[in-house]
């Protein structure tokens, strides 16, 4: 930590007592019910899913302008599936799991004192419980270029990709950030916008939206799975130093726009309708002190 302050990389330059990012984390969530339904289809099914995953990362300077950052992920989903409307799955089993192996990859450059330069990588393979089911490949990738517009405002742009042996998702990537001041700052960057608010460095609370972790293509023939980052959960989290840079979390609210799909000849060009349910989430997680 005390190499990268004295490098030229730039992390934040406003006055604010909100810590950086985590580095590593170990969290459990439950989303409740929710019912998928594919009308016109004679499709309907209902589900919950509790997750438990641990992810860390290390940085590493290359030189005083450029750094990678190399870290793991693994992950275990629970789901717990029933019938909608008299629906028979008969490959889906009642209760199946899903575990999930992650490599990310990252590399930041310092262009000048205004831009950064930054992408990453993270290939994943998942493996469900399903019966003669293969294990399956995906890939985040994104790339993205930040703008200090002055000391208490930045903007990011770039492209994110997710591509795996079901649907590939592409989508640009524009937001903000402002420090409105030492308590208060907005987050306008898509997938995680976000009002954050702190009182002193020992603890914050935000409210917004972010990527969730309960979306899945699942095969039920095959028993192939994937990842959805197309889904979203909305809540309020609560964080609190519990010594050093080890932080507790706790999260509830909405878990909408998510489902199952199911992919089977049928299916194809079906739109499922997914309702949304409510999630809850504990954590503990590491974040350094970077200025």
């Amino acid at each position: 930590m005390e190499a990268f302050q004295r490098s030229d990389i730039i992390f934040q330059k406003s006055h604010t007592s909100v810590p950086f990012p985590p580095l590593a984390f170990l969290q459990t969530s439950h989303y409740g019910d929710a019912a998928v339904d594919s009308s016109g289809r004679g499709v309907g099914l209902d589900y919950d899913v509790t997750i438990t995953s641990q992810a860390a990362a290390v940085p590493f300077l290359i030189n005083s302008r450029s750094a990678m950052l190399v870290g793991e992920y693994v992950s275990h989903a629970r789901f717990h599936v029933k019938d909608v409307e008299g629906q028979d799955f008969p490959e889906l089993d009642d209760k199946f799991t899903v575990n999930s192996i992650g490599i990310p990859i990252g590399w930041m450059y310092q262009n000048s004192p205004k831009w950064q330069t930054v992408a990453f990588v993270m290939p994943m393979t998942h493996q469900s419980s399903l019966s003669d089911s293969d294990r399956s490949w995906q890939y985040l990738m994104g790339a993205f270029g930040r703008y200090l517009a002055s000391d208490d405002s930045w903007w990011v742009y770039g492209v994110y990709a997710d591509v795996s042996e079901g649907d590939d998702f592409v989508v640009p990537y524009v937001g903000a950030y402002w420090t409105v001041n030492e308590n208060w700052s907005i987050s306008a960057i898509m997938p995680w916008p976000s009002i954050t608010y702190n009182r002193g460095p020992d603890w914050f609370v935000r409210l917004g939206v972010a990527p969730s972790s309960a979306s899945w293509s699942i095969a039920p023939d095959s028993g192939d799975a994937a990842i959805n980052y197309d889904a979203w959960d909305f809540g309020l989290s609560f964080q609190k130093r519990v010594t050093g840079g080890l932080w507790m979390n706790i999260q509830g609210g909405i878990g909408g726009f998510r489902g199952v799909r199911v992919e089977r000849d049928s299916l194809e060009a079906a739109d499922l309708d997914v309702s949304s349910s409510p999630f809850v989430r504990l954590e503990i997680n590491y974040r350094p002190s970077v200025k």
